[in-house]
């Protein structure tokens, strides 16, 4: 049960982040910017809770796994949802529950069963029905390559998720990706409420859904962790919607049902 708990935590936090992040976009902060503040953020927080007990192998997959991730995949959901908006970019981005599957295959990590593919099925189904003609092509490309990333960075997140503190591989991946971005980085352009999201999107989105991700892999697995975070996309719709004072449509309520059922096939049989 604390793994089911701990991918709701997740659920919750990437859900708040994506709203969070649009906003930060709309305030002038680039995606480089927002990778860069985001891990500087989660450093910060999270520093103070590591043991640094890894070897050299298990810290190598951990930052391999941000650069993919919170790096690479990240940085091109930020530009999908700076094209097209949130719809678009979690659609699009979270077939990564399909390619999660298919690289932890591949490694032989995990081998997918009957009943993780119904839950995914039902889970994408539910994401499409709830989001779907909404799509706008300009953030398409984006949001397949954040989908390819997320997936190759979930598999390598769970081949290190039992070898060291989910607390100690967070901080790996943030230290391993701040070098990267910040060059790219120019903060004379930012406007204060620009930086307040950002650093807002860094304490939620990512020190507090990458630790309750990562545990969660540890305690249910990879393919059960990502089907079970799959309702993110459109609580994140809902949670938008909450805070622009929008109504919220029969189809989001459908497609959350269908995305639930998905969750509880697979998670109920992992």
């Amino acid at each position: 049960m604390y793994g089911i708990a701990a991918a709701l935590v997740a659920t919750l936090a990437f859900s708040i982040n994506a709203p969070l992040v649009r906003a930060a976009t709309l305030r002038g902060v680039s995606p480089t910017a927002l990778v860069t503040i985001r891990n500087i953020t989660a450093l910060a927080i999270l520093l103070p809770f590591t043991n640094y007990k890894f070897d050299l192998e298990v810290a190598a997959i951990a930052a391999a796994s941000a650069i993919l991730g919170p790096g690479l995949g990240d940085y091109a959901y930020f530009k999908a949802i700076k094209q097209s908006g949130v719809a678009t970019a979690v659609t699009i981005g979270y077939t990564y529950i399909f390619t999660t599957q298919i690289f932890t295959s591949a490694i032989g990590l995990e081998s997918p069963t009957t009943y993780t593919l119904i839950g995914a099925a039902l889970a994408f189904g539910g994401i499409s029905i709830a989001l779907g003609g909404r799509i706008n092509k300009g953030g398409v490309l984006y949001g397949a390559v954040a989908s390819i990333s997320w997936g190759a960075a979930s598999a390598l997140l769970g081949l290190v998720s039992k070898e060291a503190s989910p607390y100690t591989i967070a901080v790996i991946r943030s230290a391993a990706l701040i070098p990267l971005f910040l060059p790219f980085t120019n903060f004379r352009v930012f406007t204060t409420s620009g930086v307040l999201y950002a650093t807002a999107s860094g304490v939620v989105g990512l020190a507090i859904g990458s630790i309750a991700f990562i545990q969660s892999m540890a305690l249910i697995g990879v393919a059960a962790t990502v089907v079970a975070t799959s309702l993110t996309p459109i609580l994140s719709q809902i949670l938008d919607r909450a805070i622009n004072k929008e109504s919220i449509s029969p189809k989001h309520i459908l497609g959350a049902t269908l995305v639930s059922l998905g969750v509880v096939i697979t998670v109920m049989n992992n």
